[in-house]
């Protein structure tokens, strides 16, 4: 990554500027299960907390009962689909930005998103949740098609008990809804019901609590905000 960046630096190349975004962006994938080694450090899991707030603020577990009301196939491969859409989605955000905008633009987005993640991820460290897919590693999923077999193997090599709350899914998501309303908001009929989708499926797929979703659509904003004055400050200081 530091020769990459240093030979972004001195040379004018259009393909190691985007090796240099993209490839610390794609880490994020990797550094995430990584924090499920480190999230006892400081305290146990606190799910059954955050179950116990589900069970009193809707009188069950929403994310046991979602998907016994609903087992139709086509609607486990639709919630399934949403929930992969997150992943689709921050790939398209990222080239998007990297063809249609110029440099500064794009390192700023860059910026956001990498600065989010790292702060959802000391969260996940400090606050270890592991949510109801683990905690309630009983009930499953029912089986889709297309989308829930490719959801279905990211989870496997990907998913650990970790990162619940709150809901980076949500959070990342209203993330990229907030850049596409400063920069670009005809994008924004595309990806807004692709993020109500996307947050009915984390409760569906036993990925998070309610609540979790609800802490994602706080810390949203926050983030978003916090990262925008962080790069100014750090954008002031390289100049």
């Amino acid at each position: 990554m530091m020769l990459v960046a240093w030979y972004a630096g001195k040379y004018e190349n259009k393909t190691v500027d985007l090796i240099r975004y993209i490839f610390p962006v794609s880490l994020i994938m990797f550094w995430y299960p990584e924090t499920s080694y480190l999230n006892d450090c400081f305290f146990p899991v606190f799910d059954k907390y955050f179950a116990a707030a589900d069970s009193c603020l809707f009188g069950c577990q929403p994310s046991m009962e979602f998907s016994r009301v609903a087992p139709w196939r086509f609607f486990s491969e639709i919630m399934a689909f949403g929930y992969f859409s997150f992943y689709l989605t921050i790939t398209f955000t990222f080239f998007y930005f990297y063809y249609k905008f110029d440099k500064k633009i794009y390192e700023k987005v860059s910026f956001i998103f990498l600065f989010s993640f790292f702060v959802f991820y000391v969260i996940f460290i400090i606050l270890p949740v592991e949510g109801p897919q683990f905690y309630f590693a009983y009930d499953k999923v029912p089986a889709g098609f297309l989308f829930y077999k490719l959801l279905t193997i990211a989870q496997y090599y990907g998913e650990r008990g970790t990162g619940a709350f709150p809901s980076s899914h949500i959070g990342i998501s209203l993330i990229i809804i907030f850049i596409f309303y400063k920069y670009s908001r005809k994008i924004l009929y595309v990806l807004l019901p692709l993020f109500v989708i996307l947050a009915l499926s984390t409760v569906y797929i036993k990925a998070h609590y309610v609540v979790d979703v609800v802490g994602g659509f706080i810390i949203a904003p926050i983030l978003f905000w916090l990262s925008f004055k962080v790069y100014k400050k750090l954008e002031h200081r390289v100049k």
